[in-house]
C-alpha cells in the first residue's frame, strides 16, 4: 500500500512540474521546434544573422535552419512544413533568396534536420539594408508545433559590415572607419579581424603584417592585384571608362578606382564619398 502512495505522489510531482512550452523527450506527441544553437541547449536565441560583406567571392550562400524533434525517434521519415512569415519578410523569394520547398522531411532515427535555406548576393539593397526571412514551423500528420514560443525564427542578412571593437584599438594603423574601407580589408589583408590581446606576444606581430598588407593594396591596387594573384582578384576597365575592383568569382560586387591626378594615383571611394 505504501509503495502505491509513493508512485502516485511521484505522478502528482511530475504533472506539477510541467509547464506550457517546456521541451521534454518524454512528451507522448512528437512535435518539431527551432534550435538555433544546438550545442547549447540553454541558448533560446531565434534568429541567425549573417553578412556577404565577410565572403566576397560568393554570389550565394547556403544557411542551415536547425528543425529538431521533441519526443521519440522513429525508425520511418516524418514530414514537417516551414513556411515564411509575410509580416516579419523584406527579403524577397526568388532575388534575395531561393523559395521554400513545400514540406521537409526528418530522416529516420533522426531528432535534427538542418533545413537549407539559399540566400543570394545580388541585390546592391543589401549594400545599404539588413533583409530579414520570418520563418515558422507548421503542423502536420507527422509531427505537431506544440511549443508555440520555439516555432517561429528569423534569419537576417546583408552585405554590409558594422563598426567592429578591434577598429579603435589599430586606428593609427588603419585611419577613421568606413563601412567600404573595412570590406577592402577584409578582401586585401587576408584576415577578418585583428587581435587586441597585447599579452600574447603573436598579437602585434599578425596584426602588422595585415594592416601593411592592406596599406599595400591601397597605394597600388594594381601591383597588388598581380603580387597575390592567387587570391582570384582583378582590376577591370569597364565601358565607362572606370577601372573597377572585384573577385573573379563574384563580379557582381564591385568597387570603382578613380585617378587623382595631383599625385597619380588611383583611390576607392567610401559610402561617404571620400577617398580610401
Amino acid at each position: 500500500m505504501k509503495k502505491i502512495f509513493l508512485f502516485s505522489v511521484l505522478c502528482c510531482t511530475v504533472l506539477v512540474a510541467c509547464k506550457k512550452d517546456e521541451i521534454t523527450v518524454f512528451d507522448t506527441t512528437e512535435n518539431v521546434y527551432f534550435d538555433f544553437h544546438p550545442e547549447d541547449p540553454d541558448d533560446k536565441t531565434d534568429s541567425l544573422l549573417y553578412s556577404f560583406a565577410y565572403f566576397p567571392d560568393k554570389g550565394e550562400d547556403t544557411l542551415y535552419i536547425p528543425v529538431r524533434i521533441s519526443g521519440f525517434r522513429t525508425a520511418g521519415e516524418r514530414r514537417f512544413v516551414l513556411e515564411t512569415v509575410d509580416s516579419s519578410t523584406t527579403a524577397k523569394p526568388g532575388i534575395h533568396f531561393k523559395a521554400l520547398e513545400k514540406e521537409y522531411v526528418m530522416q529516420p532515427d533522426s531528432g535534427l534536420c538542418q533545413v537549407p535555406l539559399i540566400i543570394y548576393n545580388k541585390d546592391t539593397v543589401l549594400k545599404s539594408k539588413t533583409l530579414t526571412i520570418g520563418l515558422t514551423l507548421k503542423p502536420t500528420k507527422d509531427l505537431g508545433v506544440a511549443f508555440t514560443l520555439q516555432n517561429k525564427g528569423i534569419v537576417k542578412f546583408s552585405n554590409r559590415l558594422e563598426k567592429p571593437t578591434w577598429w579603435n584599438t589599430w586606428a593609427g594603423e588603419l585611419g577613421d572607419y568606413s563601412r567600404v574601407k573595412h570590406e577592402l580589408f577584409i578582401r586585401a589583408s587576408g584576415a577578418t579581424e585583428l587581435g587586441t590581446n597585447m599579452s600574447d606576444f603573436n598579437t602585434i606581430p599578425k596584426a602588422l603584417y595585415h594592416t601593411r598588407r592592406f596599406k599595400s593594396f591601397l597605394l597600388d591596387p594594381f601591383k597588388w592585384v598581380e603580387q597575390f594573384a592567387t587570391e582570384g582578384y582583378i582590376i577591370t576597365k569597364e565601358a565607362d571608362g572606370f577601372f573597377y575592383f572585384y573577385s573573379s568569382r563574384n563580379p557582381g560586387n564591385k568597387y570603382k578606382l578613380e585617378l587623382n591626378p595631383d599625385d597619380g594615383r588611383y583611390y576607392f571611394r567610401d559610402e561617404n564619398g571620400k577617398r580610401v
